[in-house]
């Protein structure tokens, strides 16, 4: 099959996350299994227009607003050509239905909603959350793929009709050399510092800690505006823990990988998640997340088996679940041998596999 994936950053791209990664697995996959691939998306400062990654072409063109209309030109250029769209959606879509009519095939993680009034200016934000379903409705029918169950529910709750496919995404693999020196006590949380993370929540989670562990800390593994990073640190001087609390902005991903080695355990307080892949990547080393009950998370994390859902989305339910972990050195040890087993069943080749079986029920026909 000739395959383009529409999507508005790449995996080289400065801001690139959970999605792309798992949009390289696809996109490398089908590549290794002889389909041609073309991943269409926004230009970032110092990239090639067009380069080959992986075993397929990415093409790049326009900001990350504008590669939307650069899409939409190269799609009916190549109407021709392709034998299935992927249109990835992430907030905004790329009206693909209009430019083709090449089979599309909705590919989203996760709804925006309340993403849209957490992190949008104050004008847009309420909007965004208005029209997020009157965009969506312009895909009415449209089969959907999406990685979560609970995804797939909020979907199907917009009543669009969108036929919806659940297709697990692929997760690295522990191993047993991979499990991590954990240090007690060492709370830790890995991605963008965005409002939608509510890492605030995180820090006022651990002022509470320290109450009753005063070796808890904080460490912070990424980066974030520098308003939304000035703010974390003045909460956490006001609570009287900034000793505690520690920023690493950006670092590799080996750098990344040594942090999660030593958490005792990875928090997540986000609004909503596709799924939460870095649920997953502190797994590899045996390492349990605290979790908000939330689209996604829900997913990632099965209660008491690898890690701790809390009861609430306030400070105080994530501060009991991190303390159950923290003192029960027993229930740790389990949740972290529960969450690298999780894994197990994610694989690689199950995911290209599956994705691959339901493009060719949709390619154009006679190809």
């Amino acid at each position: 099959m000739n395959v383009a994936i529409v999507n508005w950053r790449d995996l080289e791209h400065p801001k690139a996350g959970g999605a792309e990664v798992v949009t390289d697995e696809l996109a490398s996959g089908l590549a290794e299994r002889g389909h041609s691939i073309t991943w269409f998306t926004s230009r970032h400062r110092g990239a090639a227009s067009r380069s080959k990654r992986n075993g397929y072409v990415v093409e790049r063109h326009g900001t990350e607003l504008s590669c939307r209309l650069h899409a939409f030109v190269w799609l009916r250029r190549h109407r021709n050509d392709v034998d299935v769209v992927i249109d990835e959606v992430n907030t905004l879509p790329f009206f693909s239905r209009f430019a083709t009519r090449t089979p599309v095939v909705l590919w989203m993680h996760q709804l925006a909603r309340e993403i849209w009034l957490a992190e949008a200016p104050p004008i847009i934000g309420p909007i965004g959350y208005a029209v997020e379903a009157a965009l969506l409705s312009l895909y009415r029918n449209l089969p959907l793929i999406t990685g979560a169950p609970s995804s797939a529910a909020s979907f199907a709750g917009l009543g669009l009709g969108n036929p919806v496919h659940v297709i697990h995404y692929p997760l690295q693999q522990p191993e047993e050399g991979n499990r991590g020196e954990s240090i007690p006590g060492r709370i830790g949380y890995v991605g963008r510092i965005t409002p939608s993370k509510r890492v605030d929540h995180l820090v006022r989670a651990l002022a509470r800690v320290r109450s009753v562990v005063p070796h808890a800390e904080l460490i912070v593994v990424g980066r974030g505006t520098r308003n939304e990073e000035r703010s974390l640190r003045s909460l956490a001087d006001r609570l009287g823990i900034a000793d505690a609390v520690t920023f690493t902005g950006h670092v590799s991903s080996a750098e990344r990988d040594a942090y999660m080695r030593s958490f005792d355990v990875l928090a997540l307080a986000s609004l909503r998640e596709g799924w939460g892949l870095v649920v997953s990547e502190a797994a590899r080393f045996y390492v349990p997340s605290v979790v908000y009950p939330v689209p996604g998370l829900v997913d990632s994390v099965q209660h008491e088996r690898s890690g701790i859902i809390t009861a609430r989305q306030d400070p105080e339910a994530l501060c009991d679940g991190l303390l159950r972990v923290i003192q029960n050195r027993a229930l740790r040890e389990a949740l972290g041998v529960g969450a690298a087993d999780m894994l197990r069943g994610f694989t690689r080749e199950r995911f290209v596999g599956a994705f691959e079986q339901f493009l060719n029920t949709q390619r154009r026909p006679g190809v």
